[in-house]
């Protein structure tokens, strides 16, 4: 633990794993089968990258709440709410101003036949079709909007008083609340069905992002990352991947929706606790590489979608491998976006937004 800020060397590392999946996820975006829409799609698909985007959608996105929620309750006790308000604007406001007014908005009127102005366009974009204005940003906006909520619950008193030890079927009662509320809200509002609530939300999934990085807060105020049994980790890792080895069975026997969430639920809370424990035992140490990409790590998830749609446009060109290419948008993806966050966050101002 960094006795400068308490931060859990193995829970910074975990956040660069997430954020280098992040960047090998959208990497893959051209050479496998999404679901969703991105520029172009390469000829050649890869049959493993379906199966690689599902493990990534059911825990991903899910755990960076978990950590941000986990590392905001340290920010909240240390700064006075007026403090803590002003750094959120600053690193998560700015950030998402920026990305919608000066790259995404712009771009996409760029591309379309432009038969409005350029104000109405805007807005229609936005309410309409909320993730082409925000991109990746999505995150962003939902964590300004998460930490003012936080701030509320945290002035009105609703937070734990009295620490108690992590147990084990704590994550079964988790799931026995997430499974049925994502079967309720789906029904509703189908995976990859955006909305315009004041920001671009995915309802399908807020049900466990939102939980999660409350759940992440929990974890910090009663201490349970120190309670926690790493072997009661690796446990549920081990029936996550049960669960989906026999999900074609899960999904035969149960209605879609309950079928689809309890596979994605078990994966994320396994995935979660899994990697928990799997860092937590053999993953606990900073080396020079894992420094610079957790320092790095926020700039890398901000610029990492232009650097990685600029490599994939360079190697549609190249007749090689389409294995090849996955990899090297991967890697090159990572290295760019970090040197670009690394020489951005000299400047003073950049620093303390990046």
């Amino acid at each position: 633990m960094s006795k400068s800020d308490d931060r859990l060397v193995y829970i910074d590392l975990i956040k660069v794993f997430l954020t280098c999946m992040v960047v090998i996820h959208h990497a893959g975006q051209p050479y496998g089968n999404t679901g969703g829409v991105w520029i172009f799609s390469e000829a050649q698909q890869l049959d493993y990258l379906p199966t690689f985007f599902f493990f990534n959608a059911a825990y991903m996105m899910g755990f960076y709440f978990f950590i941000s929620g986990y590392f905001i309750h340290f920010s909240l006790q240390r700064k006075s709410n007026a403090k803590f308000i002003q750094e959120r604007l600053i690193k998560l406001g700015i950030p998402l101003l920026f990305f919608m007014l000066v790259v995404f908005t712009p771009l996409q009127f760029f591309l379309s036949d432009r038969k409005t102005d350029y104000i109405t366009f805007m807005l229609d974009l936005y309410f309409n079709q909320p993730p082409l204005s925000v991109g990746h940003l999505w995150f962003v906006a939902s964590l300004l909007i998460y930490s003012f909520i936080y701030l509320l619950l945290n002035k009105i008193g609703i937070k734990s008083h009295n620490q108690v030890p992590f147990k084990n079927w704590y994550a079964l009662i988790y799931l026995a609340f997430l499974i049925p509320t994502n079967v309720f809200v789906r029904h509703y509002y189908p995976i990859d069905k955006w909305v315009t609530w004041g920001i671009p939300i995915e309802v399908a999934h807020l049900p466990q992002y939102f939980s999660l990085f409350l759940v992440g807060i929990a974890f910090n105020e009663n201490k349970w990352l120190e309670s926690i049994k790493t072997s009661m980790g690796f446990i549920y890792l081990g029936f996550a991947f049960l669960i989906f080895l026999f999900k074609d069975f899960i999904y035969e026997l149960l209605p879609k929706l309950w079928g689809e969430s309890l596979v994605e639920s078990f994966l994320c809370v396994g995935l979660c606790l899994g990697f928990i424990a799997i860092f937590k035992k053999y993953f606990n140490q900073m080396n020079t590489v894992t420094k610079i990409l957790s320092d790095n790590s926020y700039g890398i998830y901000l610029s990492h979608v232009l650097v990685v749609i600029a490599l994939q446009l360079i190697f549609k060109n190249f007749d090689i491998d389409t294995n090849l290419k996955f990899i090297s948008v991967s890697i090159l993806g990572i290295f760019i976006s970090c040197v670009f966050s690394h020489f951005l966050r000299k400047n003073n101002v950049m620093s303390k937004i990046i």
